[in-house]
């Protein structure tokens, strides 16, 4: 199927831009190579970049201010059909497009429809257009970065048949090449800063004796929970030896307790019994006046102080019991000499009574004496001695050893960290040996001309070298060595860049079939060969040629800009310059 092209006629720049003039042009859609010359500064590139704003969009430029209002015009023939497309800065200096056709009266028509699509200026001129078409200087660029972004965008289809997606938002795009390489750099860089955080850096644990490569160098991680567990095991150990002494001593003092309770108990229920038989013998008149009343006062006096030894039945620290029997002293009469029926005691507190009683009474106040002694001796005594060192030893023991174990597992994590971003930054690397692999598979439609990735320095990039298979002789290279497109001089460049527009636009089902040059040095050998070219592969060029031009020397084709002023030569003669073959451009309709 034939290519339907589309071609540029006409270009109008409606007022001054920068230094450039208001000026309309006129292209002859048969002329293959159109040269603009002129002098540095004098509007070259200000008449380039209206031509550009028409044909390339608002991309053009990326300052909107750069050159002030934009009011500019571009006429394209689509087949029969004239078509312009408008570009002007509004109140707040945005770039306004406008597409547009005439009817037969010459009215416009907004919106027309082209191709049974409604064209928008964006759509229509990108389907027109390739990225190498305004960007040859990108292509060729010593920059690998530079050339890597352009040579992506340019072979975008052909890179996604072999599943390299650029477009995130395609269903496509999850598990493609570009996706696994975007998860394995962010985990790669997860694993970053978990090594930076720990301490991971090659070159520091290397200074510290610790060679990541050399696992002989790195100690083996110390479990920390089973040093725990043995340390929890020696505190329970120790805790249940004091917890037996302790026990044990209050069993003995409870023990205590209770003998008291019962000797007490004895005592009060023995004197009970002296109360009621001495009451039934004053009550039958056994004891003479006088001894009566001395035994009821004696009865008394003991009731009194065996209240107090019931009192003191539950033992404590602070009880002195020998000052409490000391204290228990009955009533004590010399006159009586008969043998006392009753308990008393001297002055020093040491029981005096005899009789019958008095071996039962000396019993229970003597064990009592010795419950009291026993239970000063554990109350107000030292603790049992008990011997701890052997737990409190281990215990030391092992928190050293936790210590130093965490020490150890500080340097285990941080060689662990290490060897983990390694490897996260191994995968990264394979990942994009992979990716190049992919990209090297494109076939440019050039003969000779391959996409070759290179590593330097440790990061891949993706080149265009070439082997002049076009015409040895012009690129030097009889040998057909593959050479770096940026290797070669900026004469041959753009004819390189030309064999490679030709094949991108072939691609496409309508075109236009342009290559704007500019910067470029290029001589006459160069000229000839470009327009030869253009010839060859059907291709219009725009080419910018910077020097010292006299006006009369311009040939037919050509443009001059002098000072802004547009001169071009090859018109048909107008009643204002009826005699100039050299005319400057004023108000040419199209």
């Amino acid at each position: 199927m034939q290519q339907k092209k589309v071609k540029i006629i006409g270009l109008a720049v409606n007022h001054q831009v920068g230094i450039l003039q208001a000026c309309k042009i006129d292209f002859d859609d048969k002329n293959r190579l159109n040269i603009v010359r002129g002098g540095v500064g004098e509007g070259k590139s200000t008449l380039t970049k209206n031509l550009q704003l028409g044909t390339q969009g608002t991309k053009t430029l990326v300052d909107k201010q750069l050159y002030g209002d934009i009011d500019t015009e571009v006429q394209l023939l689509d087949g029969e059909k004239n078509i312009w497309v408008g570009c002007k800065s509004d109140k707040n200096g945005k770039l306004v497009y406008s597409l547009y056709t005439k009817d037969d009266n010459g009215k416009k028509v907004k919106e027309p429809i082209i191709d049974s699509v409604k064209a928008t200026p964006s759509k229509y001129l990108e389907a027109l257009q390739t990225e190498l078409t305004w960007r040859l200087d990108e292509l060729t660029s010593e920059n690998p970065t530079v050339q890597k972004k352009i040579l992506l965008s340019m072979y975008q289809h052909a890179f996604s048949e072999l599943g390299v997606i650029f477009d995130k938002k395609s269903p496509l795009y999850k598990d493609s090449i570009l996706d696994k390489i975007e998860k394995a750099e962010d985990n790669r860089n997860t694993k970053d800063a978990t090594r930076k955080q720990v301490g991971g850096i090659k070159e520091d644990l290397k200074a510290n004796g610790f060679d990541p490569d050399r696992p002989a160098t790195i100690p083996d991680a110390v479990d920390i929970n089973v040093i725990d567990e043995k340390i929890k095991e020696q505190e329970k150990q120790k805790t249940i030896e004091e917890t037996q002494s302790t026990s044990g001593k209050d069993l003995k003092l409870q023990e205590i307790k209770t003998e008291v309770s019962e000797l007490t108990n004895k005592a009060v229920n023995y004197n009970a019994e002296l109360k009621t038989a001495y009451e039934k013998k004053i009550a039958a008149n056994q004891l003479i006046r006088d001894e009566k009343v001395i035994v009821e006062e004696c009865l008394q006096e003991i009731n009194v102080n065996m209240n107090k030894l019931i009192d003191y039945k539950v033992l404590n620290k602070n009880f002195d019991y020998a000052t409490f029997l000391k204290n228990v002293t009955f009533k004590k009469d010399p006159a009586i000499v008969q043998e006392p029926k009753y308990i008393l005691f001297s002055e020093d507190g040491k029981m005096i009574t005899t009789g019958d009683f008095e071996k039962e009474a000396t019993k229970i106040f003597t064990e009592l004496e010795k419950s009291r002694v026993n239970y000063t001796k554990i109350v107000m005594g030292e603790n049992p001695t008990i011997d701890l060192s052997k737990f409190n030893d281990e215990i030391t023991k092992l928190e050293d050893e936790k210590k130093k174990g965490i020490e150890i597992n500080k340097i285990v994590a941080a060689v662990d960290s290490w060897h983990e971003w390694s490897d996260a930054d191994g995968k990264v690397k394979e990942l994009k040996k992979e990716y190049v692999k992919m990209l090297a598979k494109v076939e440019t439609g050039v003969e000779g001309l391959k996409i070759v990735p290179e590593e330097t320095e440790g990061k891949l990039d993706i080149f265009l070298m070439y082997d002049g298979s076009f015409d040895p002789k012009y690129f030097s290279n009889k040998d057909k060595k593959m050479i770096k497109l940026s290797a070669y001089s900026g004469t041959q460049k753009p004819v390189i860049c030309l064999l490679i527009q030709n094949y991108l636009l072939s691609k496409k089902p309508k075109a236009m079939r342009y290559m704007f040059i500019d910067n470029v040095p290029v001589d006459k050998k160069t000229i000839m060969l470009l327009d030869e070219m253009g010839e060859k592969l059907d291709l219009t060029i725009f080419l910018n040629i910077t020097g010292d031009f006299d006006k009369n020397t311009i040939k037919d084709g050509e443009i001059l800009i002098e000072g802004g002023e547009v001169f071009f030569a090859g018109l048909e003669k107008t009643e204002q310059n009826e005699t100039k073959e050299i005319k400057k451009i004023d108000d040419l309709p199209f």
